[in-house]
Formats: C-alpha cells, structure tokens, sequence
C-alpha cells in the first residue's frame, strides 16, 4: 500500500477552507496546518493512502483541483508493501509501455533484414 506524507501550501486565507476540502478527499488524511507569516502561505501537512499508486495519482489530480493550492511538495513516500504485493502475485502492475518488446524486436528483424520466423529475407 502506497504511503506519501506531502506539505500543500495554500494562500494564507484559504488555508482553513483547503484543510475542509482535505478532509473530505478518501485516502487523505489532515495532521494539521500552519500559517508561516513571513513566507505569507499556510502550510498543512497531509498522507496520502491507497492500495496502488495509479490511485495515488487520483487522489493528486483531486487535490490540485482544489482553489486556493499554491503548492503540494511530496516529503516521503513508501511503496514497498506494493512491490511486495506484486511479487507475491497479489495485484498486477499496470504497464504503460505494453507492446514496446515487440516493437523493439521488429525493429531488431528488419534491421538485420529478416521476416517474422528469423530468416533472412532475399530480395
């Protein structure tokens, strides 16, 4: 399970407001917030939680649709229970670059100039 702590930086008079918006967010969790008077910004310190990192993103997307959010600066982040799920067969990762083996041993075969069995083509 994916755990990233994260600091959101708001504008000073939205910070309340953005820590509400927070709240209500599945997989956020609000440990508190600060206004920093000589940065002029209020920061709040939150974890993200959820059982794949595609969800992560999500709930990213999410909090930068939030008004207010000048900033959202990951300080840690834990993936090792997901790595551990992967290998154990438990879920599976999604690849974004599904296909590209194929495509790299086409290009392979008729850069040595043979067809799809590996023999070499006569022209």
């Amino acid at each position: 399970m994916p755990i990233v702590s994260c600091i959101v930086t708001t504008l000073p008079e939205e910070g309340k407001t953005v820590e509400k918006k927070l709240l209500e967010i599945p997989g956020v969790e609000v440990y508190g917030g600060g206004l920093k008077e000589e940065e002029n910004a209020y920061h709040i310190v939150i974890v993200l939680d959820a059982e794949r990192y595609s969800d992560l993103e999500e709930i990213e997307r999410r909090i930068k649709e939030i008004d207010g959010i000048l900033q959202m600066a990951v300080v840690e982040a834990h993936f090792l229970e997901e790595f551990e799920k992967i290998e154990e067969g438990e879920i599976y990762p999604i690849n974004p670059f599904r296909g590209l083996r194929k495509a790299e041993k086409e290009a392979e075969r008729a850069w040595l100039g043979e067809d799809e069995n590996g023999e070499k083509e006569v022209h």
